[in-house]
């Protein structure tokens, strides 16, 4: 999925919000910012994937300011969160797929720029699905024998372990997080901090510290790993933002909340619709 024109000020605002939680110095703030925006200005004429320009201005901010993960007090309360939440809700859903897909996808209604409280009054309402492949998915799982899970914010891994801990009793699974910080995204230290590392038996990195994945910039061992895997299901706006612009035909399984207007309307769906599906 390509920039739209509302694509600039959502962008604006992360520029603005990664450069203030990286310093409290006004004068490194300052500069901060100007030079996220000067890689807004720059890359977004060009059209490029959204999460393409957030990485490399994020990736800017934190070379001035000198903080190497400027979300990192925001990923600890969203988790906390989470790990009250998942207690709370996790009886609603079932062990099948069908129950264990909706609860992971629940996980994606965390997001840094909303209000907890409006996470938490997210998560007490039912779970459906405004585009639902999830018999297509299963009849895929079924002859697969690799399968890539790509993990989106932090706080979507208390989300995901149940569905991870399913599937891998059906094939082999890897869990992919991101190679460095960026924004809320899902890293290693990430999961050592929760606990999650050392109950998760695969566990790879994009090799990259871009949202989604940055075809481009990804390592080569998780090239091979996604190329190898029968199946990829992919978590969040950001995966589907750079997947949906390569050609996986069936390949690529998208479970994400539509957040934003760029992509409920790439989805064809209603914003903050919960989705299940393959793409076009």
């Amino acid at each position: 999925m390509r920039t739209v024109s509302e694509c600039y000020y959502c962008l604006g605002k992360l520029v603005e919000k990664t450069a203030e939680l990286a310093t409290a110095d006004p004068g490194l703030l300052a500069r901060a910012v100007q030079a996220g925006r000067r890689v807004l200005e720059r890359e977004f004429p060009q059209r490029r994937i959204p999460t393409q320009i957030a990485g490399e201005a994020q990736r800017v901010i934190r070379q001035i300011t000198g903080n190497p993960d400027p979300f990192r007090d925001v990923k600890e309360r969203e988790m906390a969160l989470a790990s009250q939440l998942i207690g709370e809700v996790r009886d609603r859903f079932g062990n099948d797929l069908d129950g264990l897909l909706r609860l992971a996808v629940l996980g994606n209604a965390v997001d840094f720029f909303k209000d907890l409280d409006a996470v938490v009054e997210q998560a007490a309402k039912p779970v459906t699905f405004c585009l639902d492949e999830t018999e297509a998915f299963r009849e895929r799982l079924a002859q697969a024998r690799l399968v890539l899970y790509l993990a989106d914010n932090a706080a979507e891994s208390y989300f995901d372990w149940p569905l991870v801990e399913w599937l891998a009793v059906k094939t082999e699974v890897f869990y992919v997080v991101k190679e460095g910080p960026v924004q809320n995204d899902l890293t290693v230290a990430d999961l050592v901090r929760a606990g999650f590392a050392a109950r998760m038996q695969n566990i790879i990195t994009t090799g990259t510290d871009t949202p989604g994945v940055d075809w481009d910039l990804a390592s080569a061992e998780f090239k091979a790993l996604f190329s190898q895997a029968d199946l990829i299901l992919a978590k969040g706006m950001g995966n589907y933002e750079t997947l949906s612009e390569l050609a996986f035909p069936r390949k690529v399984f998208y479970l994400l909340m539509a957040k934003c207007r760029p992509v409920s309307g790439a989805l064809g769906v209603p914003l903050d619709s919960f989705v299940a599906t393959f793409g076009s």
